[in-house]
């Protein structure tokens, strides 16, 4: 008997102690995800997910599924924030099934949304509409105002992406019909904001200016909170976009409130600890200060922006605010003190520019406000020094390393084209060209705001050229000659041509002719991509009449080894009906049959049977040195608009770059890919980026293709002599090219560039 009753008590005690424990640990856990989301809220968000997935290592989700999903929520919204999307999504995506069966509906509701919202930032517009649907949907059955408010300003954000504007204000209209008896004054600001950017991107600026002002005291009647800053930053930017488009930089009223709004929000940052937003706060409102060339306050402001970006472990905006220094240490005169902001500023950027680029959300083109005019800047610096260097050594220092900073923009170009940060691997163990090969230039255009900067690496020297053009009207000419040399046949280009020549080539034409030059490489940057350099005109011949013409994306992710012309085995194919909407091509199968012919060609894979299944089969099964499709291929602005058309479907780059990697000649590249009918959208400088890089995205040493869709007759005829001129042992795929244009220019029928001059080299020239 009282053996028994000291066992109970023992027990009693354990229990006791196992509870206490438990109390403890719940409390342990519960101040550590407050000190979570304190971070969180001040924009230290490294730190704060750090917190987070501890916490949830050391939970289950059946133990309290409302305070999980609200970690998962919190951790996704950090994954997002840092431009980890994928991650996110792979971290919310698992707990939907048992959060949908466990009835918490509006945990439910949240997740759905915020996986609408990350793919939404991914560009996945068919995962975001099924994700929003549902959502919608479960968000009615909780009846739930701030809920289905929150629910709907997500959907209407995308649709207003995608420019369906009616259903989006319709769906603003319904949110804030959500509100009315609501409290969430948070909310109602943040869509407020909204329904102003939809109306200004409506283009009814009236509107938006009679808006402007409540929506401004809706903002101030927040209280101060994370929220409220946010909400500040992003009404004064969006006025300081609103005075620009408007062109009201005059009109002292909207000037002061963006005074206003970050002084608020600098205010309000400092006393909540929030250092990120700080961090905006401070920069955007040094920017006010640059612009109107009140530097040393701009310098001031400026260093406490860096000051808070550091104090958060924030790369994504100490990135800009160490450019904005670099920008306003040279508007001061002062170049060592800029070059090492710049410097700085690309240190920062480098490691993190993946993650940037992916996370679009609003379609702007990010790349080339926000991280182009960086490496542009710092290389504008260098070339500046080049230019005042009188010793020929120091100089062409500055020059290669003006080149080696144009190249890392290029190759983040295509990074942020394809989507791939790989970009640079797949170049392998290319030999880096210091000087070009004999009766070889490589011309670097560099397209800067007020100069073209012409760099020119030839066989014993570089050498320097600055133009004085401003961009504006470069742009204009370039694109006015694009449209013109695509016009059916008159000579109307023949004006803007000669004059493109004399900024372009005229600078540096002693050189190439001092150097006995007879292959011209061009990596051409921005819009210089939109044209064919083969066209340019000197007043009595085109440029092919003088050079061999390549285009390259950038020195370093070139492979300039020559072609190995024995034992070419070539693979062929082709589709000539019409499929998908797209036209046919009548003239295909005799082009594939002749090439066939004259390179002696095994494999021949033609209409219904050119399928994605066929072709991989072909690749799996054979070697090839040469890959020849004769089908319709568009580059648009995104990897997902850039395609060759199959029988069946679309073939994209991610999948020809993996189909082109199951050839058994792995070690060796493709030397050749040729591609006999692309077009590229008019005018879109992204689009020619993405063909100018298809070497390397497809992982082989060259391309022949096309900037633009070519009459399908000059196209056979073209590609036919092509391959006639390959054959010969002397001639490189630039030189093979050359011969075929210099032939067609030679028949009054072709004479126009609109037949001849799409045909790019693009890649290995050799």
């Amino acid at each position: 008997m009282q053996k028994t009753l000291i066992i109970n008590r023992f027990l009693c005690l354990f229990v006791t102690v196992l509870i206490l424990l438990s109390a403890n640990t719940l409390i342990a856990d519960d101040a550590l995800f407050e000190k979570g989301l304190h971070l969180y809220k001040k924009g230290e968000l490294k730190q704060s997910g750090v917190i987070f997935q501890k916490l949830l290592k050391e939970m289950d989700i059946h133990d309290d599924l409302k305070k999980y999903v609200e970690i998962v929520t919190y951790l996704g919204n950090i994954y997002q924030d840092l431009g980890y999307h994928q991650r996110s999504i792979d971290l919310i995506k698992p707990l939907l099934h048992d959060v949908e069966n466990s009835g918490h509906q509006v945990e439910h509701v949240r997740l759905l949304s915020q996986l609408g919202d990350l793919h939404f930032s991914l560009g996945q517009m068919g995962k975001v509409i099924d994700y929003f649907l549902k959502a919608v949907e479960e968000a009615k059955k909780t009846e739930n105002p701030e809920l289905i408010a929150s629910v709907y300003n997500n959907v209407a954000n995308a649709l207003a992406v995608d420019k369906d504007y009616k259903t989006a204000s319709f769906l603003f209209e319904e949110a804030l019909v959500q509100l009315e008896k609501s409290t969430d004054a948070d909310l109602r600001a943040t869509i407020l904001i909204n329904l102003l950017r939809l109306e200004y991107a409506k283009k009814n600026y009236k509107t938006v200016v009679a808006n402007l002002e409540g929506v401004i005291l809706q903002i101030a009647q927040m209280e101060d909170s994370h929220q409220k800053i946010k909400n500040l930053i992003s009404i004064s930017l969006f006025i300081k976009s609103l005075r620009k488009k408007l062109n009201l930089t005059n009109d002292t009223t909207l000037q002061n409130s963006i005074y206003v709004a970050l002084s608020e929000a600098q205010a309000i940052a400092t006393e909540l600890s929030d250092n990120r937003n700080a961090s905006y706060a401070f920069g955007y409102m040094a920017q006010l200060y640059e612009a109107e060339k009140r530097y040393d306050e701009a310098l001031r402001l400026t260093r406490s922006a860096v000051f808070y970006a550091e104090l958060c472990n924030a790369p994504e905006a100490l990135y800009l605010w160490q450019w904005q220094l670099g920008r306003i240490f040279k508007a001061q005169g002062k170049a060592e003190q800029s070059q090492k902001a710049f410097n700085k500023s690309i240190q920062t950027l480098n490691p993190i520019r993946q993650e940037l680029f992916i996370g679009y959300r609003t379609k702007q083109d990010f790349f080339n406000t926000n991280v182009k005019p960086v490496y542009l800047g710092l290389a504008e610096l260098i070339l500046d020094k080049a230019e005042a260097a009188q010793d020929p050594v120091q100089k062409e220092k500055y020059l290669m390393e003006a080149r080696e900073t144009m190249e890392t923009l290029k190759t983040a170009e295509l990074e942020d084209f394809f989507k791939d940060e790989c970009v640079a691997a797949k170049s392998g163990n290319t030999p880096k060209l210091v000087r070009s090969p004999e009766h070889t230039a490589i011309l670097y255009p560099i397209t800067l705001s007020s100069k073209l900067a012409l760099l020119l690496t030839l066989p014993n020297e570089m050498h320097y050229v600055a133009v004085t053009v401003e961009l504006k009207e470069l742009s204009k000419i370039i694109l006015e000659y694009r449209k013109k040399l695509q016009t059916r046949p008159n000579n109307r280009f023949l004006y803007d041509s000669m004059k493109i020549y004399d900024w372009v080539i005229r600078p540096v034409e002693d050189k190439l002719i001092e150097n006995d030059i007879k292959t011209l490489v061009v990596a051409p940057d921005g819009v210089l991509r939109l044209i064919p350099f083969s066209t340019l005109y000197d007043s009595k011949d085109f440029l092919i009449q003088k050079y061999a013409i390549s285009t390259i994306p950038a020195i370093s992710l070139t492979d300039a080894s020559p072609m190995d012309k024995e034992n070419c085995e070539i693979l062929l194919g082709g589709l000539a009906e019409g499929r998908q909407g797209f036209s046919p091509l009548p003239s295909v199968p005799a082009e594939l049959r002749d090439i066939k012919k004259i390179m002696n060609s095994k494999i021949l894979i033609k209409d219904k049977d050119y399928t994605i299944p066929n072709i991989t089969e072909a690749f799996k099964n054979n070697e090839y040195s040469i890959v020849h499709i004769a089908t319709h291929g568009v580059f648009g602005g995104a990897p997902e608009t850039s395609f060759l058309l199959t029988y069946e479907s679309k073939l994209n780059m991610n999948l020809l770059e993996k189909l082109i990697g199951l050839s058994k000649y792995r070690k060796q590249k493709v030397e050749l890919l040729t591609l006999s009918a692309c077009q590229t959208a008019l005018g879109n400088e992204r689009a020619a980026m993405g063909l100018a890089g298809v070497a390397v995205k497809a992982g082989v040493k060259g391309v022949i293709a096309t900037l633009w869709f070519v009459d399908d007759e000059a196209t056979s005829i073209a590609i036919r002599e092509f391959y006639r001129q390959l054959r010969k042992p002397e001639l490189t795929k630039a030189q093979a090219m050359q011969n075929v244009q210099k032939k067609l220019i030679g028949q009054r029928r072709y004479w126009h560039p609109l037949y001849w001059a799409p045909f790019l080299v693009i890649g290995n020239w050799m």
